[in-house]
């Protein structure tokens, strides 16, 4: 084929239920990550502050004049709610064209019946391709977005025309624009003019993340069939089903306001083999859509299937017993893992009840079961009207932050739920915001540039000199950089080699002794348990490695809920504390004493899990006085460490190793049947 689809290829998992699969293709070659841009999440908006700016500054008007502007553009972007960062996903990008020959392509929603709607969105494909991030990835140049009531537009209205106004001509923030006036079943977004075009292939394409129908702020196109002149049907990729969604990476449309509590939770004191939570909406009434939010506590790690690790199905009745329910969604984990941090939403068509249930299904071995779930939308029409009403469950939990009344109070476990449209066009402000200082920073650094070259011109001579013994010290300081990142390069590649690549040599082996055993089952199924164990503990630590590495993520706030969500899954068949002695910073961290400091903890914990045989952990950590006081302590089997001819093993000798390249004091105390405590001293960086 031609165009940009000779860029993808690769198998990826089925798409969430209840949207149609697709079906799989087996083309070779490589997979396309969808990310959110790095710029809409937390934008460099820090003004470069050097000695030639703080010179200019005393001299030139002009620049402190700019500086008051960017400053006023900062204040009114920090009063915006901030947008929540996604997990990468490499499946349901959206829309992707096919190889027709057409310079105009289209793509088109069947809402079912007319709507008038008040705003449409459109969402481009920022990817991760070869290595570089590319935003806008087949958005039109120009664009048309027209309604109709005829399926082939014989006769339309045009509702929308707009194009890339990004200097880099590459679309990086959806574009959102209000509609008013305009009636039609069928809604169209035409690429004019020619298509996007690849800046290093000269590929073309026509692509798009997701299309949003906005009424009453609610998206209404989420399960709405989508047609096309043309579609390229990739895998689990590329899908014209994946255009109304309704999963992004932006996530949930949350505020600034702070939650109350976390949301609800159902714990069972005795084994069953099912548990259930229902919400009565006061009277029997037409749902159209039903949306759950997963919790997210910060003890909780961030893994859709960690989370919420049952089945799931979801039913309307007339009765408060369940009696005759109509089922209107069933899903597994894996399907689950499919929304990152979206909402699960089912679209529905002809329901009709005042009972909606959400029941959540155990092992066939009955155990106690126990699940947390933060919100539950129930819309009726464009109204949400699950919002403040009676909730039950035969396990229900309360506490201070867990109550049933805080699964209908319109809030996540972070902040409050926001229309589609009033976080579109909060999003849509940011992004104005973000553009407007990045252009006042491009003419202030012009300004800058400027003002030294005539001080330069000037002074002449010695000026000169005084430049070249900068330049002599800039390049020495390059030279020692350079050093520093090879001997992090090599400390990450010995991390892969010996972590990662120690587990797929496992998963290898006991992948051909499985090909011996084929006449013996029980010996198969342990040898495929034994390699799911240990691809789930590559995924962890790659994870683990990812974000060591990750920019952007080296505060001590970030660095502290990292420890909390490492302590959620690592003791998670443990009763354990985490206390935190004073306040968690938003101060920079350098990456090498966030990477020995996180293996140290993590090591700790491993080691508690694999020999302490403990039932009790307790982890304190006091970042008071600008050092760290890190104590782990276990009621475990011990070890007697004072004896005379106890020997330090590997991994005590690592932890020390460690502790010392970070300069830190590790003090370890153990003996026999009285655990063992382990305090780290490091003054912080």
């Amino acid at each position: 084929m031609s165009g940009g689809c000779l860029l993808l290829s690769g198998a990826v998992q089925a798409q969430l239920s209840p949207f149609p699969e697709v079906g799989l293709q087996q083309d070779g070659g490589q997979e396309i990550p969808e990310i959110l841009p790095p710029d809409l999440f937390e934008p460099v908006i820090t003004p470069r502050q050097t000695s030639a700016d703080r010179i200019v500054r005393l001299f030139n008007r002009d620049l402190r004049d700019l500086e008051e502007a960017q400053a006023d553009i900062l204040r009114q972007w920090e009063e915006l709610p901030k947008v929540t960062r996604e997990t990468q996903r490499t499946t349901g990008f959206g829309y992707y064209s096919g190889n027709k020959k057409s310079r105009s392509k289209w793509v088109q929603v069947d809402m079912g019946e007319s709507v008038t709607p008040d705003a449409v969105a459109l969402f481009p494909v920022t990817a991760q391709i070869d290595g570089e991030t590319v935003f806008g990835y087949g958005f039109p140049p120009n664009f048309r977005v027209d309604i109709s009531d005829d399926p082939k537009f014989g006769k339309y209205e045009t509702m929308v025309e707009g194009r890339v106004d990004s200097p880099q001509g590459a679309r990086r923030w959806p574009f959102l624009r209000e509609v008013e006036g305009y009636t039609g079943r069928y809604i169209r977004v035409t690429a004019i003019g020619g298509l996007w075009r690849s800046p290093t292939t000269g590929q073309t394409a026509f692509a798009l993340s997701e299309v949003m129908i906005l009424k009453n702020g609610h998206n209404v196109a989420v399960g709405k069939k989508v047609g096309a002149l043309d579609t390229y049907e990739y895998s689990n990729q590329w899908s014209t089903e994946f255009l109304t969604d309704g999963i992004t990476t932006l996530g949930i449309p949350q505020g600034g306001v702070e939650s109350p509590g976390f949301g609800f939770r159902a714990r069972s004191s005795e084994s069953a083999r099912s548990s259930w939570v229902q919400v009565d909406l006061g009277e029997p009434m037409a749902i159209d859509e039903v949306q759950i939010i997963l919790a997210d506590s910060p003890s909780t790690v961030p893994d859709p299937t960690v989370r919420f690790p049952y089945p799931m199905r979801v039913e309307v009745s007339e009765s408060p017993d369940g009696r005759n329910a109509e089922l209107i969604g069933r899903f597994n984990p894996s399907q689950i893992s499919m929304i990152g941090t979206n909402p699960l939403i089912i679209p529905v068509e002809d329901a009709y009840g005042r009972y909606v249930r959400v029941t959540v299904l155990g092992p066939q071995k009955p155990g106690r079961i126990n699940f947390e779930l933060a919100e539950l939308v129930v819309y009726s029409g464009t109204e949400n009207v699950a919002e403040g009403q009676p909730v039950t469950s035969p396990h229900t939990v309360n506490s201070e932050r867990w109550k049933s009344e805080y699964l209908v109070d319109n809030f996540t476990s972070r902040r409050n739920l926001l229309s589609y449209g009033e976080w579109l066009s909060n999003l849509d402000k940011r992004s104005n915001l973000v553009r407007r200082w990045l252009e006042k920073e491009e003419q202030r650094l012009e300004l800058v540039d400027q003002t030294l070259t005539r001080g330069i011109t000037a002074v002449g001579t010695g000026v000169a000199g005084i430049l070249g013994f900068a330049l002599f010290v800039l390049s020495r300081g390059r030279v020692r950089r350079r050093k520093d990142l090879e001997a992090l390069r090599q400390r990450i590649a010995s991390d892969l080699h010996d972590d990662i690549g120690s587990n797929l040599s496992s998963i290898a082996l006991l992948a051909e002794l499985g090909k011996t055993e084929v006449d013996e089952p029980d010996l198969v199924i342990e040898e495929l348990t034994d390699i799911k164990k240990t691809a789930d503990k590559t995924i962890e630590s790659m994870r683990d490695i990812v974000w060591l590495i990750r920019p952007g993520e080296e505060t001590w706030a970030q660095m502290l809920t990292r420890f909390r969500e490492t302590a959620a899954k690592l003791l998670r068949a443990h009763e354990y504390t985490f206390n935190v002695t004073g306040s968690s910073s938003d101060m920079r961290l350098p990456l090498e004493f966030k990477r020995d400091l996180f293996l140290i903890y993590k090591e700790t914990l491993n080691n508690i899990v694999r020999h302490a045989e403990a039932e009790k952990v307790s982890i304190e950590i006091d970042c008071r006085r600008s050092r760290l006081e890190l104590t782990i302590e276990d009621d475990g089997i011990g070890f007697n460490n004072l004896d005379q001819e106890f020997r330090e093993g590997n991994g005590l000798r690592n932890l020390r190793m460690r502790a010392q390249a970070i300069g830190a004091s590790l003090k370890v105390r153990s003996a026999l049947t009285e655990g063992t405590r382990i305090h780290l001293s490091v003054p912080m960086p």
